[in-house]
């Protein structure tokens, strides 16, 4: 094992362990605050929160298959989509390397789709994440909280939807300039392919609708363990879990994001609820995502296998875990 991989390691162990330490630190300093507080479960919230949850995680593989289909022959069918793109993002919690898209390459090794197909078409989605992620914050910042006045909140927000189109329209030479760095983390030429514009805005239409039911779902969390949070604070949740996710996926060190969507969230929260909320929500969020994509794994593990659609997962992922051991 190289001085690289060894420094992922230990920095995707340090990332975890600041995260652990950070919070112990502020539910100690807390302690009084969080002891006053009234938890108490309403599981018909929680049940709600968590369906909610699970159909805004659909977006995932419902954007993989609508991108991969654009490049396939034979294209993927819904089930197919969904079993080959839940199955791979576990690997996203294996420390020290990016296995996710490892694990798209060796599920997609049989469908005449290159690797370089599979990281662009999971950069562009990044991309488009990230706009709307944007969207969502800036109308927050700028709209709710107008911590600037009304004339420069439009042209800001405007600018922000320009940027939007030009990439929409021009994103072939845009991704040129992008794709330098990823070219040299994997070691692979990838080179921009024509890709329909209606595809984009689709994407960020679900997109859109998956962060919407992302900041429904962790409001009806809050309301299942006993949090008083005004039903007005929905779009200041929205551009919470909106930093946190863009925060989560910039953190390729870490695994799954974890410990630096968790503290996005604190500090987002902080500047609308009280300390026990920016405490407990993260932890409570964290938990439930993870629980319904451990669900959607499983269903999608299960889908794969009685229907054939991975049988050569075990035998690349044992080459590239060899490989990352040498």
């Amino acid at each position: 094992m190289n001085f690289k991989k060894i420094l992922r390691y230990i920095l995707t162990l340090a990332v975890v362990f600041a995260a652990v330490y950070f919070f112990y630190v502020q539910f100690k300093k807390n302690a009084d605050a969080i002891s006053a507080y009234n938890f108490s479960v309403n599981l018909n919230y929680i049940f709600i929160a968590f369906i909610v949850v699970f159909f805004a995680l659909l977006s995932g593989p419902l954007v993989w298959r609508i991108y991969v289909n654009d490049y396939l022959h034979k294209k993927l069918s819904i089930f197919e989509g969904f079993a080959l793109y839940c199955t791979s993002t576990m690997f996203k919690y294996v420390p020290g390397k990016i296995w996710t898209y490892a694990a798209q390459i060796a599920l997609m090794s049989s469908k005449e789709i290159s690797n370089a197909v599979l990281i662009y078409i999971n950069l562009v989605c990044f991309i488009c994440l990230a706009f709307v992620a944007a969207m969502y914050t800036l109308f927050y910042y700028l709209f709710c909280l107008q911590i600037l006045p009304w004339g420069i909140s439009v042209l800001i927000f405007c600018l922000l939807i320009i940027l939007d189109s030009i990439f929409i329209i021009w994103n072939n030479a845009i991704i040129n300039y992008m794709i330098v760095p990823i070219n040299r983390m994997f070691k692979i030429e990838i080179q921009p392919i024509e890709t329909k514009r209606i595809i984009f805005i689709y994407t960020h239409i679900i997109y859109s609708f998956a962060y919407f039911l992302l900041g429904i779902g962790m409001y009806l969390l809050a309301k299942g363990i006993n949090m008083d949070i005004p039903l007005a604070n929905i779009f200041a949740i929205m551009a919470t879990i909106s930093v946190a996710a863009i925060a989560g996926y910039l953190a390729f060190f870490s695994i799954g994001g974890l410990g630096v969507r968790e503290g996005a969230m604190f500090f987002m929260l902080k500047q609308f609820s009280n300390i026990e909320t920016a405490l407990i929500l993260p932890v409570a969020a964290r938990l439930s995502i993870t629980i319904v994509e451990l669900f959607m794994v499983i269903v999608a593990i299960f889908i794969g296998v009685k229907y054939g659609y991975f049988p050569k997962l075990t035998k690349n992922l044992q080459k590239e875990v060899v490989n990352d051991v040498n």
